[in-house]
This record gives structure tokens, C-alpha cells and sequence, in this order.
């Protein structure tokens, strides 16, 4: 039983990696020819309505999925159905509540937001997105029942479907409006309007999943389990997702003040605005999208990881906690350390094939090399932060949150005036708040269940496997590329590269019988690999 349970949430990671890399390929397919068609400054406005949007989607939609996920698991493995039932329309009552305020303030100050952005015209894009914070708070209490009753499907397509309409309805209203002869405003709203359709359309399908699931199971038993009113459930949700919500926030903003700190200290050694400005874009455009690259995917596993968590720590079973802790982190290591170090060791060849400007790039590559080593531990931080709010206490990754983005802040202020250091300085204060939000809270859950890695499996063989790749990587690629260019080069190195980790890890086990089984298909996988066991 406890296999079965492990393989269903590591199933359930699979199936959200899965559409989270098709949501980044339908994303990249949309934005290129997007830019090409539409030009600059409609994109520019696109942008600010985005960026209005996304900060209420982080309020409305951030902690709420979490909480709803954590508290259906527990009344699950508590045998409380109707208990459940009642959390999920309490938490729709309260998603509705929130989505409509933040539809209601996009529209009611849509040119006040605008003229904050020192550009009228994103006004039209503003209210386009407004109607698309009220229907995607509704898709997040869906989420998040889903994610309580382990079923990841309704969550992977709703964020494949929102993709796709952002993609197909988004470039067409674009090309028809541009093609009527429309303002780059009216255009930019129209692109908008993708996104928002897309939201109805998770909304629709998200009920029809909801009606398939009841008609499924029918009738609620009427026993005699004792219910929690609506007002503690509503209470309960918000001391879960407030936290959660802020530590977001948090990040969100931290990310905010490097944009100022980057300009302003380059500024200090001399650089002209312009220089800045360039020098912001070539860290955000080029070196920010592949760091958040596998973050991006693997965070997929904290959705899915949450309810196993929950529902264990609900009915105190220790040795499943830790258990489901153990393959999780493991998971992280497993597949992110070596994406790291890749990105690191080819982070120069990985930039020139993406990019043309070989000064750009000769810029950017020295600040992804360090963004890389950082991924690994944003990953790491992202799952203990989720563990530690599974296991209710949300307020502990708010904490180790806010310390670490103050030592960001003083570490950005201090590195990037410094000659020879600048841009790089941003990337090395990345890299120190993610370490020191990874170790605070790993203490804290040895401190709170007793979770203690062994070293020697969780991190020592995996490091020295990865050290092994790299230098693998880097001799693969310098010896290919006299004879058969960048392109070729790096796709042949990062193909030796993996063969190389996996080898080293079953040879020196990294990667034990164990670990196979946890995965969908594991028996026959394992058969292959470990033949002698």
C-alpha cells in the first residue's frame, strides 16, 4: 500500500512536469512569432497589463490551491466526506469573493494603473485581463480539490488549455485587428483576451470534472462524523494560505527591487542609463528564462506531493511522512542537480545557439553560469518550504522566505557596485538566499518530524555523479566543436552528459532499486537496471 501510494504522487508529478513542458513550448511558440507580428511596444503593453494581473493572480491564487489540497487530504484520511465537500464550497465562496474584488479594481482603476506604467494606452489591456482573475480564483479552488483527492489531470489540462487559447485566440484576434489597421492598444487587448477566454474554458472544464466526479460517486452518506462550520473551515483555510500567499508576495517583490538595485548600482560605477537599462534586459531576457527553466517544471511536485504529506501527518503516521519527504527530496536531487550543473557548464554554447548578440551573450553567460548552481537550490527550497506548509506550518517558509530575500537585497547592494563583480552580483545574491532558505528549512523539519537525509545517499553520490557529467560535458563538448559547430556540439554533449550521470549513479548507487519502483512502470524499469539484484 505504502508503494502504491508513493507511485501515485510521483505519478502525479509526472503528469504536471509533463504539461508544464508543454505549457513552456506553447509559450515560446506564442511569444516569438507574437513580437514578430505585433512589434515592440504592443508587447510593451501587453507586458504591463500582465504584470498588474499577475500580482493579483499571486494573491487570489497562490496559497488557496495549497490550502485546499492540504485540508480535502486530511478530512480524506479521516474519513470525513462531507466534511470535504463543505471545504471545497467554503473555499469557492472565498475564491469568488477575492476574484471578483480584483476584477472589480482592474476595471474600476484600469487608467490610474495604466498611467502608473506612464503609458494611457495599457488601460484597454487592464480591463481585457480583468474578468481573468475572477475565473482563474475559481479554477484555483478547483485545483485545489482536484490536487486533495490526488488527481492531477484537472490541473495539468486546465494549464494546457489556458496555453493553447493564449496561443490560438491570442495570435488570431492579434493578426485580424493588426491586419483591420487597429492601434497597438486595441491590438494588445485582443491578445489579452486570450488569456482571459482561456480561463472560461478551464472554469467550464473544471465543472464538467466536478459533475463526473459526483455523478461518479453519487450521494454523500449521511453518518454521524462531526462537521467543522463554515466559519473554522474559512478560518483554517486563511491561517494556510495567508502565509503561503505572502511568502510569495515576498519573492514577487524581492524580484521587483532587483530590477531597481541592478540599475541604480551599475548606475553608481558610471553607466549611463541606457547602459543599465541594457544590461536589466540582458539579465531578465536572456540569463532569468533558462534559471527558472527546471524550477518551472519540478515544481510540479510540490502540487502533487502536498496531499500524500497531509493526509500522513493527519493521521500520524511518521514513517509514511518521512517516507514521501525522503523520495521527494531525492526527486529534486536526482533530476535537478545534473540540470543544474549542465546549465552551468554550457551555459556560454546554450546562449550563443538561443541568441545572435555574442556581446550579449558574452555578458549574460558568466551570470547564468552562477544562476545555475542557484536552480538547484530554489528547487530545494521550494519543496521543504511546501513540505513544511503541508504539514501546517505555513508561517516557518514565510520567515526563512523573508530572511533570505533580505540577505538577497544586501548582497545585491553590496556585489553589483563592485568592478569586475556587477551583473554577476545579482546572480551570487540569488544563490545565497536560496542556500540559506534550503538549510533553515531543512533544520526546521528535522526539528519538527525527525527528517534527516542520509548524506552519503541524498547528496554525496549524486554530487560526485554530477561532477563526473560535468567534466564529461565540458571535454565532449570543446573536443566536437572544431569539427561540427555549436548547435551539434551541445546537443551531443548533453546527450553524453546524461547517459554519463545515469551510468555513474547506478554504478556507485546513487539511484537505488528503491527509487525505480517509486515510478509508474518502475517494476520493469528496475528489471532492466538492477538485473542482479
Amino acid at each position: 500500500m505504502a508503494q502504491k501510494k508513493e507511485a501515485s504522487f510521483v505519478k502525479g508529478a509526472l503528469i504536471l512536469a509533463v504539461a508544464s513542458i508543454l505549457v513552456k513550448v506553447i509559450g515560446a511558440v506564442f511569444r516569438i512569432p507574437l513580437t514578430n507580428l505585433v512589434g515592440e511596444y504592443t508587447m510593451g503593453l501587453y507586458s504591463m497589463a500582465y504584470r498588474y494581473y499577475s500580482i493579483l493572480l499571486t494573491i487570489a491564487t497562490a496559497g488557496i490551491p495549497i490550502a485546499i489540497s492540504k485540508m480535502i487530504s486530511e478530512s480524506r484520511a479521516l474519513s470525513r466526506p462531507r466534511e470535504t465537500s463543505r471545504i471545497f464550497k467554503t473555499a469557492m465562496s472565498l475564491c469568488i469573493t477575492i476574484g471578483l474584488a480584483g476584477c472589480i479594481v482592474l476595471i474600476a482603476f484600469s487608467e490610474k494603473l495604466a498611467l502608473a506604467t506612464n503609458d494611457i494606452n495599457a488601460a484597454p489591456s487592464i480591463v481585457a485581463l480583468a474578468p481573468a482573475v475572477l475565473f482563474m480564483a475559481c479554477t484555483a479552488a478547483f485545483r485545489g480539490y482536484f490536487q486533495g483527492h490526488e488527481n492531477m489531470v484537472p490541473t495539468a489540462l486546465s494549464q494546457i488549455i489556458e496555453a493553447l487559447s493564449r496561443l490560438f485566440v491570442g495570435l488570431a484576434l492579434a493578426w485580424i485587428l493588426l491586419k483591420n489597421g487597429y492601434d497597438g492598444k486595441y491590438i494588445s487587448a485582443g491578445i489579452i483576451t486570450g488569456i482571459t477566454f482561456g480561463t472560461v474554458l478551464t472554469v467550464l472544464m473544471m465543472l464538467f470534472f466536478a459533475w463526473r466526479k459526483r455523478s461518479n460517486e453519487g450521494r454523500l452518506p449521511d453518518g454521524g462524523e462531526q462537521i467543522r462550520k463554515s466559519s473554522e473551515i474559512l478560518s483554517s483555510l486563511l491561517k494556510i494560505a495567508v502565509p503561503v500567499t505572502l511568502g510569495s508576495l515576498v519573492m514577487n517583490v524581492t524580484s521587483t527591487i532587483d530590477m531597481f538595485l541592478i540599475t541604480n548600482r551599475l548606475a553608481s560605477l558610471g553607466y549611463d542609463s541606457e547602459m543599465t537599462t541594457s544590461m536589466f534586459g540582458i539579465y531578465e531576457n536572456y540569463a532569468l528564462p533558462i534559471f527558472n527553466l527546471v524550477p518551472s517544471i519540478i515544481i510540479s511536485l510540490n502540487v502533487s506531493v502536498t496531499p500524500t504529506i497531509s493526509a500522513a501527518h493527519a493521521v500520524g503516521d511518521r514513517e509514511k511522512l518521512t517516507k514521501t519527504l525522503l523520495s521527494a527530496l531525492r526527486i529534486v536531487v536526482i533530476f535537478t542537480l545534473p540540470a543544474a550543473v549542465g546549465i552551468s557548464v554550457l551555459s556560454k554554447p546554450v546562449l550563443s545557439i538561443l541568441y545572435t548578440s555574442a556581446s550579449d551573450v558574452a555578458i549574460a553567460a558568466p551570470v547564468l553560469t552562477i544562476l545555475g548552481i542557484a536552480s538547484f537550490f530554489l528547487c530545494a527550497s521550494s519543496l521543504t518550504s511546501t513540505s513544511m506548509q503541508a504539514l501546517g506550518h505555513a508561517t516557518i517558509p514565510l520567515i526563512t522566505m523573508l530572511v533570505g530575500a533580505v540577505v538577497k537585497v544586501a548582497a545585491n547592494y553590496v556585489l553589483i557596485a563592485i568592478p569586475g563583480i556587477e551583473l554577476s552580483g545579482a546572480a551570487i545574491g540569488t544563490v545565497l538566499c536560496y542556500v540559506i532558505i534550503t538549510v533553515l528549512n531543512m533544520i526546521c523539519l528535522a526539528r519538527l518530524v525527525g527528517f534527516k537525509p542520509g548524506f552519503v545517499q541524498t547528496y554525496l553520490r549524486p554530487l560526485i555523479s554530477c561532477a563526473v557529467m560535468g567534466v564529461a560535458v565540458y571535454f565532449v563538448y570543446h573536443m566536437l566543436l572544431p569539427f561540427a559547430g555549436n548547435l551539434i556540439s551541445v546537443a551531443a554533449s548533453i546527450c553524453v552528459g546524461v547517459a554519463v550521470y545515469f551510468a555513474a549513479m547506478i554504478f556507485s548507487r546513487g539511484i537505488t532499486r528503491e527509487d525505480v519502483l517509486g515510478l509508474p512502470k518502475g517494476e520493469k524499469i528496475a528489471a532492466l537496471l538492477f538485473k542482479k539484484q
